[in-house]
C-alpha cells in the first residue's frame, strides 16, 4: 500500500469515474475511487473514502479484490475493451437524436431486470435500469452491461444509454420478454 494518503486538496478533483462497492463483515458500501496505482508486487491499490468501521469519513487505500469488491464506470464516455471491436448487429449508443425520449417519466426497473446486450459481436450480461419512451415508438434503455476488463482482470459494469432494439438487447428470462 502507498505510505501515505494524499492531502484531500490534492484528490478533490481527481475522480476516475469509478464507483467501488466494498463487501466487508456483512456490510456493503459504495464509494468513488479517487485514484488508483499499481503496487510493485502487481496488486492494485485504490484510494477511496470509507465511513466504517466507525462512522467517520476518511480517505484510505484498499487493495483491489474482485471477490469482495465490484466496480462500476458511472461516466458514460469511458470506453470498455469489448466496445473497441465494433461489429455489425451490435447495440447502438443513443445519440442526441434520441433526446426527446427523455421528456416523459421513465419505466424504472428496481434494482434492475436481467438483460443481455450485443457488443463486439458477443452477448454480455447486464441490468436494465430504466426504459425511456419517445414519440413514434422510439425508446432508450439505460443498461449497465458487464464487460471483462483485462486491466482489472474482472468483470466491470458500465453505465450506457442504448437505442432499444430487441435484436441487440434481450431479456435473459424468456418470460420477461
Amino acid at each position: 500500500m502507498p505510505d501515505q494518503v494524499p492531502d484531500w486538496r490534492d484528490t478533490e478533483y481527481a475522480r476516475t469515474g469509478l464507483t467501488l462497492t466494498l463487501h466487508r463483515a456483512g456490510r456493503r458500501q459504495k464509494t468513488q475511487v479517487l485514484t488508483y496505482r499499481d503496487q510493485p508486487d502487481g496488486r492494485r491499490a485504490l484510494l477511496v473514502v470509507l465511513d466504517w468501521p466507525r462512522p467517520t469519513i476518511r480517505m484510505t487505500w484498499v487493495l483491489w479484490d474482485p471477490d469482495r469488491m465490484s466496480l462500476l464506470y458511472s461516466e458514460h464516455h469511458v470506453p470498455a475493451a469489448a466496445e473497441a471491436d465494433k461489429q455489425d448487429g451490435d447495440v447502438a449508443i443513443a445519440g442526441d437524436d434520441m433526446l426527446d425520449c427523455f421528456d416523459d417519466r421513465p419505466v424504472s426497473y428496481w434494482p434492475h431486470r436481467a438483460v443481455e446486450v450485443r457488443v463486439g459481436g458477443r452477448w454480455h450480461e447486464g441490468g436494465l435500469r430504466a426504459h425511456f419512451n419517445g414519440p413514434g415508438g422510439r425508446s432508450v434503455a439505460w443498461v449497465q452491461p458487464r464487460f471483462y476488463e483485462p486491466a482489472w482482470q474482472a468483470l466491470i459494469s458500465f453505465s450506457r444509454y442504448y437505442v432499444w432494439d430487441p435484436a441487440t438487447i434481450r431479456f435473459r428470462d424468456a418470460a420477461d420478454s
